[in-house]
């Protein structure tokens, strides 16, 4: 079996080299890009995952991650950035990056975390889809495991692997407050690496997929003092 191919973007040639370096004895192949549009023409064949500085000299990160999402084959993006603001972060998820980790980075961390999105891309795709699966029906929320498919309201939404496993441990337990600490643990393995505001701002963008109106959310819920949990009131106002 081929090793999994990743895709470096940085404009900055002494951090291409130490990645492709520190890739490469990891076991990886890599391939490099210094622009956004040279990236772009890279993604055929698809790379398995991709690395992406948020600044580049001919458009900014948060472009280049959206216009990939357009693609129509889900890559795992990681992002790397100067910047601790959680506000770039947020934005960065919201328009499709799966992870960040700011400059500088432990090689360690970087590995961890490209490993971690590595796994859940492959449990995305390794699995066999069934026509005779029944879906698990919640409310609005249907699931289908084997397929990893999700539909709200009858529409299909597409999720990250992340996403996917929030969700799916969220819709077989209806009800059932999940703490922060119980998601790091069972949806990031214990990753010491990712913190409960990383918790939080996934589990806000997939709210606004689920939620019609995520400010006032009628599916994920968040517990004061607790966590969140899957629930759903047919009664509640629309």
């Amino acid at each position: 079996m081929n090793s999994p191919h990743i895709l470096i973007v940085d404009d900055d040639r002494e951090i291409l080299d130490g990645l492709v370096k520190m890739l490469t004895q990891s076991g990886y192949q890599t391939s490099t890009a210094l622009t956004g549009k040279e990236a772009l023409s890279l993604l055929d064949p698809f790379p398995h995952l991709i690395i992406l500085d948020l600044m580049l000299p001919d458009m900014d990160g948060y472009t280049l991650c959206h216009q990939i999402r357009q693609q129509t084959a889900y890559i795992p993006i990681l992002m790397l950035t100067a910047r601790e603001e959680l506000n770039d972060k947020v934005l960065g998820l919201e328009l499709g990056a799966d992870d960040f980790v700011t400059k500088p980075f432990e090689p360690r961390e970087l590995l961890s975390r490209i490993r971690a999105l590595l796994r859940f891309a492959e449990q995305q795709h390794i699995v066999k889809s069934s026509n005779s699966e029944q879906p698990i029906i919640y409310g609005p929320v249907s699931l289908w495991r084997l397929k990893h498919r999700v539909e709200v309201n009858g529409e299909g939404l597409e999720l990250t692997p992340i996403e996917w496993a929030l969700l799916e441990l969220l819709v077989q337990h209806p009800g059932v407050v999940f703490g922060r600490e119980t998601l790091l643990r069972q949806v990031w393995n214990n990753d010491l690496f990712v913190d409960s505001r990383t918790v939080d701002t996934h589990m806000q963008r997939l709210r606004s997929k689920l939620e019609r109106n995520p400010n006032t959310p009628r599916l994920i819920q968040t517990v004061r003092g607790f966590g969140f949990r899957l629930f759903y009131d047919e009664n509640s106002p629309k």
